[in-house]
């Protein structure tokens, strides 16, 4: 008979219970997959409601107060945030295009009933407020697409006066976006959008004038039509002083608009200083870890107790401020952190004091003790709590650091040193393949946590080979990692 597999691991090899994380990204899945499905029913209806007022049946009204409901139950059944005071949590699944789309249904009803633009103000439903930027993707950007079908339809009818004053709005939308600095995203992605609807309607006006269409006279027109809907109108770059001539034609909602913009350059600063003290803590863990290699363990110690402080005094409070900023390079601090604890509490053990037994002047790597095998669990991040995702980051990641620590191992010949690290190796990818559901981005490193593993058996089956020829081998470790944490 076949003998058992991978006998060269020990019985009493580590093994990591992810079992509560396990339980709370299951919990997330049913969450998302909750609030998809009533993401599906909220499009069918609005799907309804946007033929009705094609139709022009007269019941858009009716159908924008059930389209609320609907929208506000959809999003308080995944469950509210207590701790959110300031209304900017990411919504869950992709809830937050559908409130960009009432956003847009609104506005685009807006404008069949007077002609203007929505005000932020008007984008509140029941209990549920939406967020400037949805408000920007759905009632600015996202009507002026809507606008430009318009557009079309009213031209083919010839009414070139219903094409004008899409082409207004359309142009006046696009001058108070011009005032933003949109940095790449989605917002810039329909940003420029706006730019090629305007083109749309502007080219629309000029055909119709071209075919004989004209204009009926009007207060804000001249008594030559058809050189006015010719003429594009020129966009020039707002500046502050502007937002004072445009208070005087609609006080109220240019009054919401500057305080919108206010609101989005204060954003800004705080992404700017996100970014520029990200670059800080990211560096003082990357050090840690090569400081961790070299076996300078007060050095490494020192540098992540400053990524710490960086993380807790300057990056967290922009973040508790803007939350959706977690998910920039805050994530990626966060998770370089995260890897540096771990492959310090491998080699020397979870001891918050820093205390250790290890000689702290070895530097000879044959001389080296070997690590204490401590696998930190998620809960063992007392100073900065760990989302899932970040915490199996940096779980992956760690298995690279060990599998370097191999190599240094394997160049002593420290045989038992090399089957420490894969025993580890192996406890991480069968933990997070144990898992019923890991986040996405995860998927991207197994791949590599499995070559990983694979390095270190190939290199535990060379070094057999030297064995078996009679080269000598160090066996410094007379005891299995038995502080693995549960």
């Amino acid at each position: 008979m076949p003998e058992p597999p991978y006998t060269y691991l020990r019985s009493d090899a580590p093994v990591l219970d992810l079992s509560d994380l396990s339980a709370e990204l299951l919990d997330n899945e049913e969450k998302r997959l909750g609030a998809l499905n009533k993401s599906r029913k909220f499009q069918k209806s609005l799907i309804e409601a946007q033929i009705d007022m094609e139709q022009n049946k007269g019941n858009t009204s009716e159908w924008i107060q059930k389209l609320q409901t609907s929208l506000v139950e959809a999003v308080t059944a995944v469950g509210r945030n207590e701790e959110d005071t300031t209304g900017r949590v990411p919504r869950t699944a992709n809830l937050n295009q559908r409130v960009e789309d009432l956003c847009r249904f609104m506005a685009f009803h807006h404008f069949l009933e007077t002609g203007k633009m929505l005000p932020p103000s008007a984008c509140s439903f029941l209990s549920l407020q939406a967020t400037d930027e949805e408000y920007l993707a759905g009632a600015c950007m996202g009507v002026a697409q809507d606008l430009s079908r318009y557009a079309m339809g009213r031209a083919t009818a010839r009414d070139i006066g219903s094409v004008q004053r899409a082409r207004d709005l359309v142009n006046e939308i696009m001058e108070y976006l011009l005032r933003f600095d949109f940095r790449n995203g989605f917002l810039r992605r329909k940003y420029d959008g706006t730019k090629y609807a305007l083109k749309a309607v502007e080219t629309l006006l000029y055909e119709l004038s071209v075919t004989g269409a004209s204009l009926e006279k009007s207060d804000e027109s001249s008594s030559n039509g058809e050189e006015t809907a010719a003429k594009k109108p020129r966009l020039k770059e707002p500046s502050d002083d502007d937002d004072e001539t445009a208070t005087q034609k609609s006080p109220a909602i240019q009054e919401e608009l500057h305080a919108l913009r206010l609101r989005m350059e204060h954003r800004d600063s705080l992404r700017e200083s996100l970014i520029k003290n990200s670059r800080d803590g990211q560096k003082a863990a990357k050090q840690a870890i090569y400081a961790l290699h070299r076996r300078d363990f007060a050095k490494s110690a020192k540098l992540i107790r400053d990524c710490e402080d960086c993380i807790t005094q300057k990056l967290l409070p922009i973040v508790e401020e803007e939350p959706p900023l977690r998910n920039s390079c805050f994530g990626d601090v966060i998770e370089e952190y995260a890897e540096a604890k771990l492959f310090y509490a491998w080699l020397l053990g979870n001891d918050e004091k820093g205390d250790t037994d290890i000689d702290m002047e070895a530097t000879d790597t044959t001389e080296q003790a070997p690590a204490k095998g401590t696998l930190l669990l998620p809960h063992d991040f007392s100073v900065i709590p760990l989302d899932p995702d970040k915490y199996l980051g940096g779980m992956c990641d760690l298995t690279g650091e060990i599998g370097r620590f191999a190599v240094q191992r394997g160049t002593a010949r420290d045989y038992d040193g090399v089957r420490q690290c894969l025993e580890a190796n192996a406890a991480i990818l069968n933990a997070i393949q144990g898992l019923g559901k890991f986040p996405n981005r995860i998927h991207k490193k197994m791949e590599h946590l499995r070559r990983s593993v694979s390095k270190i058996e190939r290199m535990i089956y060379e070094m057999s080979l030297s064995k078996a020829a009679g080269m000598k081998m160090n066996s410094e470790l007379e005891e299995g990692p038995t502080n693995v944490r549960e």
